[in-house]
């Protein structure tokens, strides 16, 4: 500033030339050229600007313009304001301070929201009258705005403690960030495919403004979609030359001038955009943005710890099931078990509860999805020393289990290997085992076991029905999968053929199960009880307790869809009923036999809501409960 002042020819300016400058107004430049503080002279009756370096960047553009011209001229915008500060410093020859004091300049063509800490000074000449006014001072914009952005952030925790959700938060901090940034309309985006108008989840409007939502408007332009699926927060100005003309088009359609969209991102993921959007022109702000992240990050989280307390409920209540359920299904295989001695039944018991451990050690190294036919059956085969993986054979596709399906496979799979290791084929060396599976165009899931027995030797079959093995090995099959196992003994091979029409490799429609016949006319003395129960050993037992304690067996069904058949024509004098059957609610069928006048007992893994007129049991329950319950019927 020094060097263009020196170098400005002044000879035809009010103040003459620079040589013929009063002693006073040289001694007050050569101090404000030497501070490193913004300062500025006003001089004369017209307040004609001086100042130096540091002050040059105040005026914006309007520099070096500003240099010698009146301070009406530069200051027009704020010339209200600071006349009269002006006025009051040269009529009373006192200083004047303010501090924070709000400027709402138009330096760069629109007003800005300034704020500034700075003085007027009074100036005397050799006569000792006042001849111009002194100005030192610097902009305090950015600490008025973090003041009032970190008042703004405890007023708002304050208001969304009294938020019943993180919907009604989100509303609440919508509402307030958009009054307290001036905005016209604020929303949270949900993003589409890639080009494609974002949808809104939440969008507030200014009073006087409408919402300029809806189909068909223009969207931003792909670059300014790429910067924010990036992860980086986007301003659009309206005015900016390098604006693409798909983005000037989305400013225009909704008649607005800026919009800040500020991103959140999760798993490197774009999941919601925050978007502000201005009718007057707006400086951007680093400041702006930043609150802007900071509600985002504040509500987005909320919504975030709602929805993980929620899952942790879920997965509390369905851990709770899993566990009840498992020891259930414990406690019905030791209550099943028929066994010579003491020894006899601990080795049974041993081997199917780690069957069941195995394959819920699948389960839990998949996370519960994602497991496929081979690999259970893998799993049953894993204990075994090598010389009988080596007699294996699999083939067969690719298919996927869900949990409860992967379970069940894993049982059935269990009892044919058992019966091969010790009875079958694979008690011998030269024995072979050969098993392939195919999903038919029907959906039915289809396996086919061949033992391969060396010449002389026979398998060692107990007649059919008669083991728990073998009951179970029908119940799964049956029950559980609404299909059929058959099998066959022919010279030197022993086969079971097992069709699983329904199971999560099908997307065809549940199928209806077999239906258990009708109590036969000579057990219509009997109480008939219907058994509905997803879980095949669960369902065996039941029926054995029933059975023991002189009842009928009208019908064991696996879903509400076989209960829903099977009662159609008949109905039974008592109904077990599981509250989940296989992940589907059994309410409708709880509905429909009441409404038939048939009297219910729940039993189930949940902690469920009583039901007004029907018992519950929690699993795993006791003969003498179960029958206890039954007869207060």
């Amino acid at each position: 500033m020094a060097t263009l002042i020196r170098e400005t020819d002044w000879s035809a300016h009010p103040f003459g030339p620079s040589e013929e400058w009063p002693q006073s107004l040289r001694s007050a430049l050569a101090i404000c050229l030497n501070s490193a503080f913004p300062t500025a002279i006003y001089w004369g009756s017209e307040l004609r600007l001086l100042y130096n370096d540091a002050w040059a960047p105040i005026p914006g553009p309007r520099h070096p313009a500003a240099l010698g011209a009146p301070a009406r001229e530069v200051w027009s915008d704020i010339w209200s304001i600071i006349e009269p500060q002006f006025s009051e410093v040269i009529r009373s020859g006192k200083g004047l301070f303010l501090q924070d004091h709000m400027l709402p300049m138009q330096r760069y063509g629109y007003e800005e929201e300034t704020y500034w800490s700075y003085s007027f000074t009074p100036l005397r000449g050799e006569q000792g009258n006042i001849v111009g006014v002194w100005n030192s001072g610097s902009e305090t914009t950015g600490n008025v705005l973090q003041r009032r952005n970190a008042e703004f952030l405890v007023k708002l925790n304050e208001a969304l403690r009294g938020a019943g959700s993180a919907q009604q938060g989100m509303r609440v901090a919508l509402e307030r960030l958009g009054v307290h940034l001036s905005a016209a309309r604020v929303g949270l985006a949900v993003p589409g495919g890639t080009g494609e108008a974002f949808s809104s989840a939440y969008e507030w409007s200014a009073p006087q403004s409408s919402p300029q939502g809806g189909d068909g408007q223009p969207w931003i332009g792909t670059e300014a979609e790429a910067t924010l699926r990036a992860g980086k927060s986007l301003f659009l100005n309206r005015r900016a030359a390098d604006l693409d003309a798909q983005s000037r088009a989305y400013l225009e359609a909704r008649r607005i001038s800026n919009a800040i969209f500020v991103p959140w991102i999760v798993g490197g993921r774009l999941e919601h955009a925050l978007f502000l959007h201005w009718r007057r022109p707006r400086a951007y702000r680093v400041l702006d943005v930043s609150l802007v992240e900071r509600v985002l990050d504040l509500v987005m989280s909320w919504e975030a710890r709602e929805k993980t307390l929620a899952r942790e409920a879920v997965m509390a209540q369905e851990i709770d099931h899993r566990a009840r359920n498992m020891l259930a299904i414990l406690r019905s295989t030791a209550r099943l078990i028929k066994a010579e001695s003491v020894a006899e039944f601990r080795e049974k018991l041993d081997e199917r509860i780690t069957s069941l451990s195995r394959t819920h050690g699948l389960l839990s190294r998949k996370k519960w999805v994602d497991v496929r036919l081979r690999e259970v059956i893998e799993e049953e085969f894993s204990p075994y020393d090598s010389d009988i993986r080596e007699r294996l054979a699999l083939s067969g596709p690719c298919v996927p289990l869900d949990p409860n399906d992967a379970q069940m496979i894993a049982m059935l799979v269990h009892e044919l290997t058992t019966n091969a290791v010790k009875h079958g084929a694979l008690r011998t060396a030269d024995g072979a085992l050969r098993l392939r599976w195919k999903v038919t165009s029907e959906g039915v899931l289809a396996l086919f076991w061949d033992e391969r027995f060396p010449e002389g030797i026979t398998p060692e079959l107990a007649s059919p029905g008669s083991g728990f093995g073998t009951q179970l090995l029908t119940r799964i099959a049956q029950d559980h999968f609404g299909g059929q196992i058959e099998r066959t003994l022919e010279p030197g091979h022993l086969r079971y053929r097992i069709t699983l029409p329904r199971g999560s490799w099908t997307a065809l429609a549940v199928v209806p199960m077999p239906q258990s016949e009708a109590p036969a006319p000579s057990e219509s003395a009997r109480r008939a009880v219907m058994i509905v129960e997803d879980e095949p050993i669960i369902s065996l037992d039941l029926a054995g307790m029933m059975e023991h304690a002189g009842y009928a067996i009208f019908g064991q069904f696996a879903s509400v869809s076989a209960g829903l058949d099977g009662t159609t024509e008949t109905l039974p004098d008592i109904a077990l009923l599981d509250e989940n059957l296989g992940g589907e609610s059994s309410t409708p069928l709880l509905d429909h036999l009441l409404a038939k006048g048939v009297p219910v007992v729940i039993i189930s893994g949940y902690d469920g809501e009583a039901r007004t007129g029907v018992p519950r049991l929690s699993k795993p329950i006791s003969e003498a409960e179960l029958l206890s319950t039954i007869e207060s019927l």
